[in-house]
């Protein structure tokens, strides 16, 4: 009988941007993460799972208040305890550079835990016994270049190299030490050279280790389940699968438009079958309006125009009053003096469940009003001909031949008069 698993990652707990307060002083969006978690817990419940595999980056900081710690420990003892084998291996946001330095999930090892298991070491290996099927999982945490790295390497490609040369010939050794009869997953917290990389850049701390693609490629390998890129993505399908099961729940508005979740797989000695799982999450839209040359109030055509897109929101999405807001409006220098954005805060607050600063984006700057090839020594018809073809409110005019006519004509009456 197969061994049932649950795949996740960079739950990052303690994440409080685009949060409300809350009573207890956490914030809406700690409580969003850790409802997700808990939609996690209720699918491994309901499809009696055997496994959940954490690779990595539990809370937001190394040093997570006790409240987090104990919301998270909490919710991991009572799985263990209904029999579900809860294997977690430490990302960059959970360990120290320092190996002499505890990490934040250490407890469950110093208590020793039953049915929770923390591989931390590099490349260790344990063997597990799930419903008379063994399975093994090689672990990798967050590779740190202080760790491994000949310091001695200054060149770029020379360090890539040594990365690469370094994983490949310690995977190798492991495998080499296995018996091949036991399905081997490697659970790692790193970055693979191909991946597509998300908000996890603008959160990352410390120097960047990049693994290639290629040196995970062992045959003898049935799943590389992998944490610290956000993005949902598979990078090798089968022989070994390599995927990394993504964020369950979004960090910010570089992840507004993934599909968030986790995966669920299936592993035995002859098969391996993964696939995604979505779980409901507060939704992030982003609203865009361009204002160029507009006829009449400003804001009121803001207003007007929020209005609009909101209900198409509405309309497709549902309720937008539980979602994370964010406008941009893209302007010209000259308008955005006449924006009153405080009130078209106030009126988007009403609308949803928290609102991100509103971005107004200058596409132009004072010294960009002329047009390149016109100057105070231009003919005022050609100027005037170069404006209407420059201009976001005239340049697909039909009639404009007409418009530089009837303005040639008045301009010969007026050097008349």
């Amino acid at each position: 009988m197969p061994v049932k698993g649950v795949h996740t990652a960079d739950l990052h707990f303690g994440v409080t941007t685009y949060s409300r307060e809350t009573p207890d002083g956490l914030g809406s969006r700690v409580h969003d993460f850790f409802r997700t978690f808990d939609r996690i817990l209720d699918y491994i419940r309901k499809e009696n799972i055997n496994l959940l595999l954490i690779t990595g980056d539990i809370f937001k900081d190394r040093e997570p208040n006790s409240t987090l710690r104990n919301m998270f420990y909490k919710r991991i003892v009572e799985i263990a305890r209904e029999g579900v084998l809860v294997v977690i291996v430490p990302g960059n946001h959970d360990m120290h550079p320092f190996e002499t330095r505890h990490h934040t999930v250490k407890v469950f090892e110093i208590f020793n835990q039953e049915n929770i298991v923390v591989m931390d070491k590099f490349f260790e290996t344990k063997v597990f016994k799930i419903n008379q099927e063994k399975i093994r999982i090689i672990a990798v945490p967050y590779l740190y270049l202080e760790r491994f790295i000949d310091r001695t390497i200054e060149k770029i490609d020379q360090l890539e190299q040594n990365i690469a040369n370094f994983f490949e010939k310690k995977l190798t050794e492991v495998l080499d030490s296995c018996d091949d009869d036991i399905p081997t997953i490697l659970a790692g917290h790193f970055a693979v050279s191909e991946a597509e990389i998300g908000s996890e850049r603008m959160i990352m701390v410390g120097k960047e280790v990049k693994v290639p693609l290629s040196v995970l490629l062992n045959p003898r390998l049935k799943f590389v389940a992998l944490g610290h890129i956000h993005r949902t993505q598979v990078l090798h399908s089968e022989n070994p699968a390599v995927l990394y099961c993504g964020s369950p729940d979004r960090i910010d508005f570089s992840e507004a438009q993934d599909q968030k979740g986790f995966v669920v797989f299936e592993i035995d000695k002859d098969n391996f079958w993964f696939g995604f799982q979505p779980v409901v999450t507060r939704p992030f839209y982003q609203l865009e309006i361009d204002l160029f040359e507009p006829d009449g109030d400003v804001n009121r055509i803001i207003l007007s125009e929020l209005e609009r897109k909101i209900k198409t929101l509405e309309e497709s999405h549902g309720n937008v009053k539980t979602s994370v807001l964010k406008l941009t409006i893209k302007t010209q220098s000259l308008l955005k003096e006449k924006i009153n954005l405080k009130s078209i805060e106030e009126h988007l607050k009403e609308n949803c469940f928290i609102l991100a600063p509103v971005e107004v984006q200058i596409l132009d700057t004072r010294k960009d009003f002329r047009i390149a090839d016109v100057d105070e020594k231009s003919d005022p018809v050609f100027a005037f001909e170069r404006y209407l073809s420059a201009s976001q409110k005239y340049k697909d005019i039909k009639n404009k031949n007409e418009v530089v006519t009837v303005f040639k004509t008045l301009l010969d009456e007026v050097k008349e008069s």
